[in-house]
């Protein structure tokens, strides 16, 4: 059950040097950079910002891919709601915690014990930086002003939730007077893209321009908030928000049009938990039925999907998944459909549309982001100092341990340390990095650097996994992660599946791999989860289930121990119920052993006791994204 290590070369010998900005037809110079505004542009809105780049020179083969570990969901100071909350980090600070620099963060010096690969900051595009304009006296609002001093001044409590109504309207589609000024909103765009370039360091760590679309709806608070992860070098002059459209089809096609010009980006859907079952529905966003050239535009512009985060998994819960025994995990009050809220079952109905459309449109890859709203990507449980500022920083811990979040409804001790995207890339750029992307070669993991890897083909996989070359053999004799099988071949028995799983260095030992199975059958959708490899010492039980792994946590003290699992699972699995006319999808579930969580450290730390129905413990995974089968 033990492997090999399949990290591949560092495959660091190519560098790229950003230059500055092209030149466009009208120019407004910030320090070393020009926001360029180009003629012919056909959806009315400003020119793109774009980058000198000098080509890649050299491209590794599939076999030296590496993992690689970032965030993709990230707030500073520049989100209308981080900034209300009191957080005051920008892109900058971002950039400097995520490669292990010490940032202060509401009054403290934090530092992540291990860096991260790249970043993308995905700050609200509505009324970008200015709340954070209005309460440092750039902007004047309207009204009673030392009215709003009084809010500006808050400390937590009611007053903040005063001052977030205001705030936050811009996730409504709601002009706010003296927040909803474009030009200024603009200029911090600029401000965004600089940082990006700044910290952008080829071969060593990759940051992405971003922003965060983010339509919310009063009548239910369901959540259709995407993120928007720009290839560069080229960007738009400006992002597209709530206050545009609330309708997620206006994004594509601002994405498409910018497509056009060479502009390319990708959007990644998440918080599905919160969508109150409008994630993954059968309909367009207008109520009419989806036809294919929907499910199409749908699959292209949003190849990934995230499946967890601080508010909450999102891949499945107990309801959805019964016989699921790992479905209770990190999760927060959902309302709506949880049918259409959550991915396992959202893939399952994406399966179901293929059947009537010839397209699947829910065909993604999977990737984990902390959604944090401190400018601090920290996904370490026991180094973990609150994400959403004020509204649940750990100066009070009385209040983290037992207040419950008037934004989502959960308690807070019941919000996650958040997750981590994992990719397979050549090297660590930007190109390299978003060809993944494109590919689907991620996964996703709940906080920890666990690296996970997942092929399927037909047939012939003894012994593939021996020799240090192994994943090079892999990759020419199947699909990687995100990937689609070919045709089964005729008389087969079944795909196999060779996976492989090494933990994180800082973190517990392994508990097992499991394939988590969907597929159709005579018009129904049906799932099923296999144990396929497991730590030594343990046996199947007659009801299919391999014996618990044990727990070594000590929750009084905040403890575990590494004297069960194991380091690294390397095993195989071909699929015994396989019929070649059903569609089906393969994904890979690891799992750790029992660690304490973050608010186990806090409460030992406080002195304070967990609150009643706070769990103590945990066993973080990491999801491969799914290969797919298509008769």
């Amino acid at each position: 059950m033990f492997g090999h290590d399949c990290s591949g070369s560092r495959g660091r010998d190519t560098k790229r040097r950003v230059t500055g900005f092209r030149h466009g037809t009208a120019l407004c110079v910030l320090g070393s950079l020009a926001l360029a505004s180009c003629s012919g542009e056909t959806d009315g809105r400003p020119g793109p910002v774009a980058l000198e780049d000098e080509a890649v020179t050299r491209i590794a083969a599939p076999g030296e891919r590496q993992a690689f570990f970032g965030d993709l969901h990230l707030h500073t100071s520049f989100s209308l709601d981080a900034a209300a909350a009191k957080t005051e980090t920008t892109p900058d600070d971002a950039y400097r915690f995520a490669k292990g620099e010490p940032v202060s963060y509401l009054g403290r010096t934090h530092r992540r014990r291990t860096p991260l690969d790249f970043l993308a900051v995905t700050d609200h595009a509505e009324y970008l930086g200015n709340v954070r304009r209005a309460m440092q006296g750039e902007i004047t609002l309207p009204g009673d002003q030392t009215e709003w001093q009084r809010l500006f001044s808050h400390n937590g409590g009611a007053t903040l939730y005063e001052w977030f109504e205001y705030a936050a309207g811009g996730l409504f589609g709601e002009s706010r007077a003296g927040l909803n000024d474009p030009a200024l909103s603009q200029d911090t765009w600029v401000q965004t893209i600089a940082a990006a370039q700044r910290h952008n360091d080829p071969g060593e760590f990759t940051t992405f321009v971003a922003f965060e679309y983010s339509p919310t709806f009063r009548a239910n608070g369901a959540h259709l908030h995407r993120n928007v992860i720009f290839r560069g070098p080229d960007y738009p002059a400006m992002p597209f928000s709530a206050m545009d459209s609330l309708d997620p089809e206006t994004l594509w096609a601002y994405a498409e049009n910018h497509r056009e010009r060479g502009i390319d980006s990708l959007m990644i859907p998440h918080n599905t938990n919160l969508s109150s079952g409008l994630a993954f529905t059968f309909d367009q966003f207008d109520g009419e039925p989806m036809d294919a050239e929907y499910a199409a535009r749908r699959r292209r512009n949003e190849p990934l999907v995230e499946i967890t985060q601080n508010k909450g998994t999102s891949e499945t819960r107990p309801e959805l998944s019964p016989d699921d025994e790992f479905a209770d995990f990190e999760l927060v009050k959902s309302s709506g459909d949880l049918t259409g809220s959550y991915v396992r079952s959202g893939m399952q109905r994406g399966m179901q549309i293929a059947e009537t459309l010839g397209i699947n449109p829910f065909e993604q890859g999977f990737v984990g982001g902390t959604d944090f709203h401190s400018g601090i990507s920290t996904t370490e449980e026991d180094n973990f100092p609150g994400g959403l500022g004020l509204t649940d920083a750990q100066v009070n811990s009385a209040a983290i341990l037992s207040d419950v979040s008037p934004i989502i409804g959960s308690p807070l001790a019941n919000l996650s340390a958040a997750g981590l995207t994992g990719v397979w890339a050549e090297e660590n750029t930007r190109e390299a990095i978003f060809a993944a992307f494109r590919r689907r070669e991620t996964f996703a993991t709940s906080g920890p650097r666990m690296r996970v890897r997942l092929f399927a083909g037909w047939g012939g996989a003894e012994g593939l996994t021996n020799g240090a070359d192994w994943a090079s053999r892999a990759y020419r004799w199947g699909v990687p992660m995100g990937g689609n099988l070919s045709r089964a071949p005729a008389g087969t028995k079944g795909p196999t599946l060779v996976m492989q799983a090494a933990k994180d260095p800082e973190s517990g030992n392994l508990d097992r791999i499991q394939i988590v199975k969907l597929w159709r059958e005579d018009g129904n959708s049906y799932e099923k989860i296999y144990d396929v490899v497991w730590s030594p010492g343990r046996r199947r039980l007659a009801s299919g289930r391999v014996e618990p792994v044990g727990n070594t946590v000590n929750a009084a003290r905040a403890t575990y121990t590494n004297t069960i699992g194991t380091p690294e699972l390397v095993g195989s699995w071909t699929d015994p119920d396989f019929d070649p006319a059903q569609r089906a999808l393969y994904y890979a579930r690891v799992i750790e052993i029992p660690t304490p969580r973050w608010a186990t450290y806090l409460s030992v730390a406080s002195g304070i006791p967990l609150s009643e129905g706070t769990k103590p413990w945990l066993q973080e995974r990491a999801w491969t994204s799914p290969v797919y089968y298509t008769p």
